[in-house]
């Protein structure tokens, strides 16, 4: 049955909306098979949950030049380990696990890093905490049907930020482990949709769109001045007939990307620019943003601002590169982004220690998918590091810099079996 649903979503998730429009079917088809789903609460410690080992860790760890996946992830109850089957609680094994996990976002921040993403079975949100990059603690469940998709944190707290029924919503914490809704009315009214956030000055600046995965929407963003109070930003013209999925801040002011159209035709991809968060403009169209779809973005040191995704085929990587935000280039075309038969998604940009760093995933066929790691030192050569067997059967969702190396998450298993996983660079990546 959830073959049956991921074949109609097309399997490889083309970002938040393609997820998102997996409810339906997959609340269908997983109730008819799947045991109760997991009971705990934000913050709770006293859950059963099962550490699940990542194959390749221990053998990655003696290689100072290898990325690493995380040896240790933490699981709600319910959880089948993709490594050996067994069932943690009762599900209707061997054909599914009770309970499927994978990681959205994640971020270093006041008490360390934290992940976050959600569980398929009743669509919660999920959260992780790590001290190392290496054992991550699984630190609560969120009410169903709140799909979390970004993570940011400043000096004093964290901000989650998704879907939350038909509406926006989002997430505080100062320690990782306990987590407050935040009730504002900026995330109330028509159908509303966090799907990205960053940090600005002492506060916060996230981005979306307002209406649903399917059709046509328009583009819009919220501004906090500490994560705990929000005001959306103003409509107009500029943001029509569009979808914000990734927001960056540096000194010069905020950068918006993402893409117009609706969901099932989709246009140029489209940039955005604000002095305030609150009034935005959008980069006029030209050739450099057509057939490709951005769907992430960062400020760069020394760069200016990266933006990655791909083509509208879905097989070859586009960087795009500026230096204020509001002038766009294209980085030269290398094979290292795909080629044709081979599916591909860059969902994430970061700083690394030098350069930039990108992570996507990549497919071929409709199986099993390898995550994908690109490095930069200037934003216009690019390669990509060595596939192991830390990258197999899995998909990277997104990225961030600790110290002096990268954190990366998503999940592994799929299309069986979804287990959220990490992984840890080697120092100074990027170069």
């Amino acid at each position: 049955m959830r073959r049956a649903a991921q074949a109609r979503s097309g399997r490889h998730r083309a970002g938040l909306a393609a997820r998102l429009a997996l409810i339906p079917a997959l609340t269908l088809a997983l109730s008819a098979c799947a045991g109760p789903g997991p009971t705990a609460t934000p913050g709770s410690t006293g859950s059963p949950v099962v550490a699940a080992a990542s194959p390749g860790s221990a053998a990655a760890s003696v290689d100072p030049t290898a990325w690493i996946r995380a040896a240790n992830i933490e699981q709600p109850i319910g959880f089948m380990t993709a490594q050996t089957g067994v069932v943690v609680t009762r599900g209707c094994a061997p054909c599914h696990p009770a309970v499927d996990t994978l990681m959205t976002g994640v971020t270093a921040g006041p008490a360390g890093l934290v992940t976050v993403g959600w569980i398929l079975q009743d669509f919660s949100g999920a959260s992780w905490r790590s001290s190392d990059g290496s054992t991550w603690a699984f630190t609560g469940g969120f009410p169903a049907e709140t799909l979390l998709s970004a993570v940011a944190a400043n000096e004093q707290r964290y901000v989650a930020v998704g879907l939350d029924g038909k509406g926006a919503t989002a997430w505080t914490s100062t320690d990782g482990a306990t987590w407050q809704k935040t009730a504002s009315p900026a995330f109330g009214g028509t159908p509303l949709r966090t799907t990205s956030i960053t940090p600005w000055h002492s506060g916060f600046v996230a981005g979306g769109y307002k209406g649903t995965e399917f059709f046509s929407a328009d583009a819009t963003a919220w501004v906090s001045p500490d994560g705990l109070t929000w005001r959306r930003a103003d409509d107009s013209a500029d943001l029509r007939g569009a979808r914000i999925w990734g927001v960056a801040a540096d000194a010069s002011g905020l950068v918006a990307v993402g893409q117009t159209g609706p969901a099932d035709a989709l246009g140029p991809a489209a940039v955005w620019t604000s002095a305030d968060g609150l009034a935005w403009t959008r980069v006029p169209d030209g050739p450099v943003f057509h057939d490709g779809r951005m769907r992430a973005v960062a400020a760069i040191p020394s760069i200016g601002f990266v933006a990655v995704g791909e083509d509208l085929a879905g097989d070859t990587g586009v960087i795009w590169l500026s230096h204020d935000g509001r002038t766009w280039t294209r980085a030269p075309a290398d094979p290292t982004f795909g080629r044709p038969g081979i599916q591909l998604r860059i969902y994430a940009v970061t700083a690394g220690p030098i350069g930039v760093v990108a992570a996507g995933t990549l497919t071929e066929g409709l199986q099993y998918g390898a995550a994908a790691i690109w490095t930069s030192p200037d934003g216009t050569s690019w390669k990509r590091e060595p596939a192991g067997v830390e990258f197999l059967d899995t998909e990277m969702n997104a990225a961030a810099r600790w110290n002096d190396r990268i954190v990366a998450v998503g999940d592994r298993g799929a299309p069986d079996a979804y287990q959220a996983t990490a992984w840890l660079s080697p120092t100074g990546v990027g170069r």
